[in-house]
């Protein structure tokens, strides 16, 4: 017997509101150019634009770990939603570089508390890697669109507010799907074979093993942002044509696809560690592919499986800490851990490529993945 929680009338819009979470992320490396070459920043200012996002993502979602059991889930979405979206408009129409900051920050704290509540609705069913990369899946397409029809559309017209009409307007439409969203989430816990147990904290769940999962989460996601983020600009160093940068960001959002379906199709056949750790392989060795390459060949393949090793990871690496959490209150901290992963690595990438060169950038993020996998193997080891 399938639980109610495996519903599709839960997860269809569990996905939906998982994908406006997720729009900005996936738009990055647009938004980090047009902010650019649109509003005049310097390559270490427009690195923390997205730090400033994610810095209101964590702080919305720090508190989660009390009310996300609590609140209702359907209320909050209907208010956080139009706080996103006042956010991204805001970035076009507060003046100087405060009212920039402070309403791309508020926008973070919108779009959070969707991607949060969508990711908790996931973790409620009986195989969360499965439904992980379905939802790394469907979060992509909508960025894989944008990706491809802005930069020759609204970005060539509007500059960077034509990136943020398409964030805005793509949201609004998604919101089609909230009011059949579940109001509020399980007390159970849901084993793989349907039985459900007490979701209450078992005497030998070890809250260390959980804890280095939320930290080789936050790490991974950290190299994944900070080489994500400025993938557009380490082609545009190159020289490459931008058209076609462009239109290889949009292909590499595919890759993402296929990476998170690939989760969705070994779902726990292989466990969480093994998979995790050959798709964060397949991201150093695209950092190797990246590293000051003169082909666009080259560039297009490190990108591709940089996209494809975020996609195929991070569904695992959520997953792990899922089945770590006994008592079902640590996986939401896993937002958190994804949006400071995402605040940090931008800014240090922006940092580190204060000279307008990337191998710094490729070199640490290479090195960041491999202690992801330490640590995620160490608290697989801790786990009873």
């Amino acid at each position: 017997m399938v639980s109610e929680y495996d519903s599709l009338r839960r997860i269809i819009p569990a996905l939906a509101i998982s994908a406006i979470g997720a729009l900005f992320y996936n738009i990055l490396p647009l938004y980090v150019g047009a902010a650019q070459d649109g509003l005049g920043l310097s390559t270490s200012e427009v690195g923390l634009l997205p730090a400033a996002f994610f810095a209101g993502y964590n702080l919305a979602t720090l508190g989660a770990f009390f009310w996300i059991r609590r609140w209702n889930w359907r209320a909050a979405t209907a208010i956080w939603l139009p706080v996103a979206v006042l956010g991204l408009l805001g970035s076009i129409t507060m003046p100087g570089r405060w009212g920039l900051f402070l309403s791309t920050a508020i926008s973070g704290g919108g779009f959070a508390v969707l991607y949060g509540i969508g990711t908790t609705v996931l973790a409620d069913t009986s195989n969360p890697a499965r439904w992980y990369g379905v939802k790394i899946a469907v979060e992509a397409m909508p960025g894989a669109v944008l990706l491809f029809i802005l930069p020759s559309t609204l970005v060539a017209q509007y500059g960077f507010a034509g990136v943020v009409y398409a964030l805005a307007g793509v949201s609004l439409l998604l919101a089609f799907f909230l009011p059949t969203l579940p109001a509020s989430g399980d007390i159970e816990h849901v084993n793989a074979d349907h039985s459900v147990q007490p979701r209450m904290p078992r005497k030998d769940m070890n809250r260390f093993a959980i804890w280095l999962a939320l930290f080789g989460t936050l790490l991974f996601f950290s190299a994944a942002s900070g080489l994500w983020a400025f993938i557009e600009r380490i082609g545009s160093v190159q020289a490459f044509d931008a058209v076609a940068i462009g239109m290889l960001l949009s292909l590499t959002l595919v890759f993402a696809t296929l990476g998170s379906l690939t989760t969705a199709w070994l779902g726990k056949r292989m466990g969480n560690i093994k998979p995790f750790t050959v798709s964060a392989i397949l991201m150093v060795v695209a950092s190797g592919l990246l590293y000051g390459t003169p082909s666009f060949n080259l560039y297009a393949v490190g990108a591709g499986l940089l996209t494809f090793g975020i996609g195929m990871g991070l569904p695992f690496a959520i997953a792990e800490v899922a089945d770590l959490d006994a008592d079902g209150r640590y996986i939401i901290l896993s937002v958190p851990a994804i949006g400071s992963g995402a605040m940090i690595g931008p800014a240090a990438a922006g940092a580190l490529a204060a000279d307008g060169t990337f191998t710094a950038v490729l070199a640490v993020g290479a090195v960041t993945i491999l202690c992801a996998i330490l640590s995620m193997v160490g608290g697989r080891k801790l786990a009873p």
